[in-house]
């Protein structure tokens, strides 16, 4: 049989792009393998990446959470309301 390869790009906001590419034999329980190790392969990318964003970032990661948590107060208020009457076509 021929090998196959799983290819994975990770780009980066800023544009980087870095490949992972894990050759497989053509059978369910390589390809399982190959998926492993291309996820153990790009954890400590994207471990950086978060740790980069992390860094330049927090300001606007605490602005975004606060308006996810407006929207949940919001449809627990509404969550005691009944439902609108259904209209039948006639």
């Amino acid at each position: 049989m021929a090998d196959s390869t799983v290819s994975v790009v990770l780009k980066s906001r800023d544009g980087q792009k870095q490949k992972i590419n894990v050759k497989v034999e053509n059978t369910l329980t390589s390809l399982i393998g190959g998926i492993q190790q291309v996820a153990q392969n790009i954890s400590p990318l994207l471990n950086e990446l978060v740790e980069r964003e992390r860094v330049v970032g927090d300001c606007s990661f605490e602005d975004e959470d606060s308006d996810e948590d407006d929207d949940e107060a919001e449809k627990h208020q509404n969550s005691g309301l009944p439902p609108s009457a259904k209209r039948s076509k006639m």
